[in-house]
């Protein structure tokens, strides 16, 4: 009896332990997260559209960058193509010093500009544009070095042009831009007809200064670097050549260099 009870004692613990369980299970579902509050448990910081639009800009950048990295190894490979020859006119430019020129007068008036090769007590050998010449020293009058600079005689302004029955005319100045004296400087004008045939022509030196020489000759129409003159040219026309025959005038400065 004892025994019986005992049993029926611990059936009813169980029962009352049991019976809060299987009424939660039976009578109610346990509470189940809602899409929700799935979705903002687990929804990352950007939406699906901003991410999208994110990998779009760095695809966009990537592909600048790539671009400028392109451009950029472009433009190096023009650099050394381009910098070694220009590289390479620079050094020219510096190492090629020029070359000595000498101006030899022998004792019949040749002149002969050129680089002397080599030199003893019998001859001398020049390279001149035309080649190679050897010289004999007995023959050399003069040897010294070649001047490069020059005169350089032009028209300065406009010339005027006096029209005549039986001549033409032209009265203007000249200036010496050079850097050399110009010694008998002279004007020459010519008269042309339309098939470029010359009908007439003239010159006159002008009014410069006046030079002597050691020769004794005087030259009375020298212009010193800087310096300008006049002059006064008169074309005569030949008799039968009417001025409708003349259709164009050329002119021509002529000079001389002396020491």
């Amino acid at each position: 009896m004892t025994i019986l009870k005992f049993r029926v004692h611990i059936i009813a613990v169980l029962l009352g332990i049991l019976v809060p369980f299987l009424g939660l299970s039976q009578g109610t579902a346990p509470k189940q997260n809602t899409p929700a509050e799935k979705r903002e448990f687990f929804e990352p910081e950007l939406r699906v559209d901003d991410s999208d639009k994110l990998v779009q800009e760095l695809r966009e950048e990537v592909r600048q960058i790539q671009n400028e990295m392109d451009h950029m190894r472009e433009q190096l490979r023009e650099y050394d193509d381009l910098s070694a020859p220009r590289i390479r006119k620079e050094i020219k430019r510096l190492v090629n010093f020029p070359e000595k020129i000498s101006e030899i007068t022998l004792k019949n008036g040749t002149v002969v500009q050129g680089k002397i090769i080599s030199e003893d007590i019998d001859k001398i050998t020049v390279q001149t544009n035309i080649g190679t010449l050897s010289l004999n020293q007995e023959n050399i009058k003069e040897l010294k070095p070649f001047d490069n600079l020059h005169a350089d005689i032009v028209l300065d302004g406009d010339f005027e042009d006096q029209r005549h029955t039986d001549s033409r005319i032209f009265i203007g100045k000249v200036k010496n831009k050079g850097l050399r004296r110009a010694d008998f400087v002279r004007v020459s004008f010519r008269l042309h007809d339309k098939r470029t045939n010359i009908i007439a022509q003239d010159s006159s030196f002008v009014s410069g200064e006046s030079y002597s020489f050691y020769s004794g000759v005087v030259s009375e129409s020298s212009l010193s670097p800087g310096e300008g003159s006049t002059f006064k040219v008169e074309v005569k026309v030949p008799a039968g050549v009417e001025a409708k025959n003349i259709s164009y005038v050329t002119y021509k400065i002529i000079f001389d260099e002396f020491n």
